[in-house]
């Protein structure tokens, strides 16, 4: 009789614990950031990036370790696991093998990654420019971007911020949160249809192509880039 009760006694015991072990693993898979479970890490969203100025670009090795101040090794390895996922194709010149965007929706998708990337990181290192991406946002229809001195990251503190946006927006708004903050925002507005049609061409939109932070819209920017391209 002691048996079975012994028995019966470590066989609920086994359960519970097999129980709390499932939902503590379910937990943290679930808890695990979307980055850590695409395996991308941030050196990979930094090489991403440098694509996003120009979709037309090649990078080698050596460019991407100086450009990003990283080991040729972690390049090569991140560069190459790009191209393995699909979203680089590579070329080789001589002794010189080159990356570029791979064309096609699969690669976009990681490059709105790169862009939203870059807003962040952007945004959380200037908390006065991320509380007026914040208020100005809602009067912004269509894609909203960062240029000029402040993309560059040459701004100066009494620098204009320049905003752009293609589609719509509400100067008045804007204004009035220009005047409330204390800095000057300077707004180019193109159509929707002007931007895309022109995006390589325009002197304006080629420089903002360049250098630039999309704070709204990064997947129809990308569309628009990527298509132009």
């Amino acid at each position: 009789m002691y048996e079975k009760i012994k028995k019966t006694t470590d066989k609920k015991r086994k359960t519970k614990t097999y129980e709390k072990e499932k939902h503590t693993k379910e937990k943290q898979a679930y808890e695990k950031p979307i980055y850590e479970k695409l395996r991308i890490t941030e050196n990979t969203l930094q090489v991403l990036s440098l694509f996003t100025g120009g979709f037309r670009r090649e990078y080698y090795v050596r460019e991407v370790e100086k450009l990003l101040r990283i080991s040729p090794r972690t390049s090569q390895l991140v560069l190459e696991d790009l191209e393995s996922r699909g979203v680089l194709e590579s070329k080789t010149r001589g002794k010189i093998k080159t990356y570029k965007v791979r064309p096609g929706a699969f690669a976009r998708r990681y490059l709105v990654f790169a862009e939203q990337y870059k807003a962040i990181a952007f945004l959380e290192k200037r908390p006065m420019i991320k509380e007026i991406v914040d208020k100005i946002t809602p009067h912004v229809r269509g894609i909203g971007i960062i240029f000029g001195s402040y993309a560059k990251g040459l701004e100066k503190e009494d620098s204009d911020l320049d905003i752009f946006a293609a589609g719509s927006c509400d100067a008045a708004g804007i204004k009035k949160v220009s005047v409330n903050l204390g800095i000057e925002i300077s707004v180019k507005n193109y159509p929707i249809s002007t931007f895309r049609k022109n995006l390589n061409r325009d002197i304006l939109l080629r420089e903002i192509l360049k250098n630039h932070i999309v704070f709204s819209g990064a997947e129809q920017f990308i569309e628009a880039a990527f298509r132009d391209e």
